[in-house]
């Protein structure tokens, strides 16, 4: 029978691998204490290697949907700063082939009674 700190372990893990995959990354600081207790708890009941294996899996698959979100955030931050860019300037190139930015001018908001 599985040693009960192991099923908290993969149950915890589960629950990471939700968190992950539904981009709740608010739940991921609270379970980072119970992954660490955890962890050292695990260490004392030392389970079999078969349990380790799974463990280990399901780590491994964790460490790359967060790899993954990771560079999902990057990319948007990377994009939404791109079209920041645009929003605020035209870029286009000069007689000498340099890179010039020219302001974009926005449009006077006018009411109408």
């Amino acid at each position: 029978m599985r040693d009960q700190v192991v099923n908290q372990v993969l149950d915890l893990l589960d629950t990471e691998r939700q968190a992950l995959r539904t981009g709740d990354f608010d739940a991921l600081s609270p379970l980072l204490e119970a992954k660490t207790q955890l962890f050292e708890r695990l260490q004392v009941a030392a389970p079999g290697r078969r349990d380790l294996e799974i463990i280990q899996q399901k780590l491994s698959e964790n460490q790359s949907l967060l790899s993954a979100a990771m560079q999902g955030v990057g990319a948007a931050r990377t994009r939404l700063s791109a079209l920041q860019n645009v929003r605020e300037n035209l870029s286009t190139y000069d007689h000498n082939g340099q890179m010039a930015k020219l302001p974009t001018a926005r449009p006077a908001m006018t009411k109408k009674a």
